[in-house]
């Protein structure tokens, strides 16, 4: 039997001819329209991942790096950044995101489009300490914003706390 005849009813009020008002063709049109919402839900996240990927490879070779060996450098660095984060990244913090390629192409041993020679980069960030371990990523509270638990980030906290300006209860 498949769907309820109410429920087919619902589904096929926008469809053209007897697949309308005629119950057997409305139920078969209806559940061919379901199975095609059902394959469509997960294609739009295929296609979404497809467009991040792009992104982040025009991203990565305006630095004069590939895709694949970015995404294994991050890897091996271990920074935990999905492909959706990383497009974010290279379209709304350009300057984040070119420090990111700048770590991995100095920790795969190439110099970087902005330095002259790997030799002096390597001698004066070697005391530094790496840019992985300044770009702190905060994880998620699992909320979004709203609703209590004192909210702010990690370095609001850290101002507040320095000039005593919040005082919890």
């Amino acid at each position: 039997m498949g769907l309820h005849r109410r429920r087919v009813w619902e589904i096929a009020k926008g469809f053209r001819g007897r697949a309308r008002n005629c119950i057997k063709i409305a139920r078969q049109q209806a559940e061919k329209a379901l199975q095609h919402a059902y394959k469509g839900r997960r294609d739009k996240k295929m296609d979404m991942r497809a467009l991040w990927i792009s992104r982040v490879n025009a991203a990565t070779r305006e630095h004069g790096l590939k895709y694949s060996l970015f995404m294994a450098g991050l890897r091996q660095e271990n920074v935990r950044l999905n492909r959706k984060m990383l497009s974010e990244l290279a379209i709304f913090e350009p300057h984040s995101f070119k420090a990111l390629v700048e770590q991995v192409q100095f920790m795969r041993g190439a110099s970087g489009p902005s330095s002259s020679s790997s030799s002096s980069s390597r001698s004066s960030s070697s005391s530094s300490s790496s840019i992985a371990a300044r770009l702190t990523v905060a994880p998620l509270d699992g909320g979004g914003g709203g609703g209590g638990g004192g909210g702010g980030s990690s370095a609001e906290r850290e101002r507040s706390s320095a000039d005593g300006s919040k005082r919890s209860a």
